[in-house]
């Protein structure tokens, strides 16, 4: 979904026109259109990318972000990519609904239906068609009902394995190793809940010391960081950290490939200091939103969000292709997984995540019933 149709009711008014001069994140608001669908795709597209050599056995080229020095593999980047977004947009939501209940069903609606159906279609199709086990002693395993009820938690100790699946493939038995960020983010939903609730998050001030503070317990205290139980999920807070900043400042935050030239300049002078990854991070969070505001309007993705579902098959998809041929490059790896998983994110989208997401309104539905009804009621006595 498009940044100005969580956040337009939030500005005020109907967003304008699109704008060659865009100068803040909030200017950008404003202009009506951006590119963050197609970037939220590219990412998805680029964590199949990063998972291809491991996924056929370390065989191949090296990471191209990897041999250029950055810091980090093509997978961890388009993860930070995601969330940088999806603070953006889930701090932009909370303050436009000011409600925690209608809040939390959004989330709920958009996280779980089509990753349901992905753990479903993965125990109890991908796994029946993969596993070594004869199908009876496959669907007789408490393991695979486990691997469902488990992962659906979204706690931090995920299941990665089912019995008798890709035992085979070149390297991991993992089914689905994607997944390992999902607990971060409902984590980040509830942190944006508090701060809404509370009244932090309508105030700027108030806001930015939250984000202060928690950034100071992070570097002096990462293991006592509230709702970040995981070291692994410590960067990523700090990405959702940033593009929550953004939203609640976006009046002062700059936007422009300038911005993501000085910023990178910059990474690369301190390259060698323990100052890198947090220059890195800030350039990356310029990055997102040059590519959202100051990059022409492609106007692509115009008949859905595809890159949530292509997020969760990419990797169950890449294994189903490892298992089939094993002996196959990185490339061909990626050339036939990606068309199917792009196929499969499609059928979600369309039949799974976008009915669910009609279903937003029905908390407001449901008390404006209840109003009437004991409105009716107290008109009768």
């Amino acid at each position: 979904m498009k940044a100005r149709e969580w956040l337009s009711g939030l500005w005020g008014g109907r967003p304008g026109p699109a704008t060659r001069h865009i100068t803040t994140v909030a200017d950008g608001l404003a202009g009506g259109r951006d590119n963050f669908l197609l970037l939220r795709l590219l990412a998805a597209s680029l964590v199949i990318y990063g998972h291809a050599p491991a996924i056929t056995g370390g065989r191949g080229w090296p990471d191209v972000f990897v041999w250029l020095g950055w810091g980090s593999y093509s997978g961890d980047l388009a993860v930070d990519v995601f969330f940088v977004v999806s603070g953006f947009m889930i701090a932009g939501s909370y303050l436009r609904r000011r409600h925690l209940a209608d809040f939390l069903w959004a989330r709920l609606l958009r996280i779980y239906p089509a990753y349901i159906v992905c753990l479903l279609g993965t125990a109890f199709v991908l796994g029946a068609a993969c596993t070594s086990l004869p199908l009876h002693d496959y669907y007789g395993s408490h393991e695979v009902v486990r691997y469902v009820s488990k992962n659906v938690q979204l706690g931090k100790g995920l299941l990665w394995e089912l019995p008798g699946v890709f035992t085979g493939n070149p390297k991991l038995a993992f089914v689905n190793g994607s997944i390992w960020t999902l607990p971060a983010e409902v984590r980040m939903y509830l942190w944006v809940a508090l701060a809404g609730v509370l009244g932090i998050l309508s105030r700027r001030w108030c806001c930015n010391l939250l984000l202060a503070a928690l950034f100071v317990c992070g570097l002096l205290a990462p293991a006592h960081v509230p709702l970040v139980p995981l070291a692994s999920f410590l960067r990523l807070a700090g990405c959702f950290a940033l593009g929550v900043f953004c939203c609640v400042n976006r009046e002062r935050v700059p936007v422009g490939w300038w911005c993501v030239a000085v910023l990178a300049a910059l990474a690369w002078l301190l390259h060698a200091t323990p100052l890198y990854p947090f220059v890195f991070a800030l350039a990356l969070t310029a990055f997102v939103f040059a590519f959202g505001y100051a990059s022409p309007w492609l106007g692509c993705l115009r008949f859905g969000d595809y890159s949530y579902g292509l997020y969760l098959w990419g990797y169950p998809v890449q294994q189903l292709v490892a298992h089939l041929a094993p002996r196959l490059t990185p490339a061909a790896n990626i050339l036939l997984a990606w068309p199917l998983a792009m196929l499969l994110a499609v059928l979600s989208w369309h039949l799974i995540e976008q009915p669910a997401l009609r279903l937003k309104s029905l908390p407001g539905a449901v008390q404006a019933k209840a109003r009437g009804v004991f409105a009716r009621i107290r008109a009768g006595t």
